[in-house]
């Protein structure tokens, strides 16, 4: 139906994609470019390192809806990116930029390492309903995102933290190096309606997310853990 080139002088690597009701895609990943493709964006100008993309094309793939950057100063990973029935685009990944774009957050500052951050932009893509660091004394990152019909967001990744953020856990500490987490971000991006970490002695890592009509969310992932 259609088939197309999204890129810009450097390397840009798409990630995550989802549709919307209208046939729209929504594309996230990484860009090196200093002239990706933008339109309407909420942030125009590329700012060093790795920076985030997102992407909103319309149902023929022939115009940009919007496309801006998302990042700072070093280097950010997407791998996922979901919508809800608004057109809000929900975007995770990781971030070691102190000074990664912040609005009305969980968590404000970036702790030691790299930080996981979950960004949701409005449906025009012009501008941040919310953008939180989400992450501990250790590395973390985001690997998925899904959201709910509330709005409310699920997250999967790892983590190295002995103090990732928790809130009504499954299981209240790590497990032992490197753990997976599952949590889930209430609809105003302030709050943790429950976090957690998922694993054992060994290393776990969540990889995908998805989230039923119920709410209840379902976490794959990887392993080395016996005691899982």
């Amino acid at each position: 139906l259609y088939s197309t080139y999204l890129g810009g002088n450097a390397d840009d690597v798409g990630y995550g994609i989802a549709v919307d009701t209208s046939g729209s895609a929504y594309v996230a990943g990484i860009t090196q470019s200093d002239n990706f493709p933008t339109a309407n964006a909420m942030q125009s100008s590329y700012e060093g390192g790795t920076d985030v993309f997102v992407t909103k094309l319309n149902p023929s793939g022939s115009t940009l809806a919007y496309s801006t950057y998302l990042g700072a100063g070093f280097f950010e990973d997407c791998y996922s990116i979901a919508v809800d029935d608004q057109g809000s685009a929900y975007v995770a990944g990781s971030t070691e930029s102190a000074t990664f774009p912040v609005t009305s957050p969980y968590q404000i500052s970036k702790r030691p390492g790299a930080d996981a951050f979950v960004t949701k932009l409005t449906p025009s893509g012009k501008a941040r309903v919310y953008s939180t660091f989400l992450g501990g004394n250790g590395e973390d990152r985001a690997n998925a995102i899904a959201v709910d019909r509330m709005g409310n967001a699920m997250i999967t990744g790892y983590t190295l933290s002995s103090d990732f953020p928790t809130a009504e856990p499954l299981q209240a500490a790590n497990g032992g190096g490197q753990d997976a987490f599952v949590a889930r971000l209430n609809a105003t991006g302030l709050g943790l309606l429950y976090s957690s970490y998922l694993g054992g002695a060994g290393s776990d890592t969540g990889n995908a997310v998805a989230v039923d009509a119920s709410g209840n969310a379902f976490v794959a992932g990887t392993t080395f853990s016996s005691n899982l």
